[in-house]
């Protein structure tokens, strides 16, 4: 399937506003109503440009799954030349058993050194193939409202854990 991306909605908006522009250049409607319908135009080109972050797959501050399979983690440190704070990006799925799975879906926290840590082991294991299993820890009602309340002098601990994924039992042939 050919798709047009970005380049083809922004192509589709312009084609759009010509047609209005010259439709409003011809018509004997009122200026309100022609302006109306420019303004309308204009603010649907805002909506637009801000709904597509979700659609090309940031991440999300969404609160995470309880019980998830990692697929990969990011971390990026603070930088005090830059002023940057960080961030932890996590892909995963979240898991109600072993057996059922959703889409995966990113995840993105301020940082934090304990789940710095924690994503660190469970990304190396993935890398030597050992697939990881995580959840955030039942006390905390709401994780990212957690980590984004957490003073940066005084860290909180966020209770994240990560497990080896158990070996499948394949039946014999």
């Amino acid at each position: 399937m050919f798709t047009f991306g970005i380049s083809g909605l922004i192509a589709a908006y312009v084609l759009i506003a010509l047609l209005l522009l010259s439709i409003n250049l011809y018509s004997i409607w009122s200026w309100k109503i022609k302006g109306g319908t420019i303004i309308i135009t204009s603010l649907f080109y805002i909506i637009t440009y801000m709904s597509f972050p979700p659609l090309l797959g940031w991440p999300t501050g969404d609160n995470p799954p309880e019980r998830f399979r990692l697929i990969a983690g990011h971390v990026e440190q603070p930088d005090k030349l830059t002023g940057d704070e960080g961030a932890i990006y996590l892909w995963m799925t979240q898991i109600d058993d072993l057996s059922s799975t959703t889409p995966p879906r990113a995840y993105e926290f301020p940082y934090l050194n304990a789940p710095h840590e924690v994503v660190y082991n469970a990304t190396s294991k993935l890398n030597k193939g050992i697939p990881q299993l995580g959840e955030f820890d039942d006390e905390h009602d709401n994780i990212i409202d957690e980590l984004k309340d957490a003073p940066r002098s005084g860290q909180k601990s966020v209770k994240i854990q990560s497990y080896d994924l158990p070996d499948p039992l394949f039946p014999d042939k």
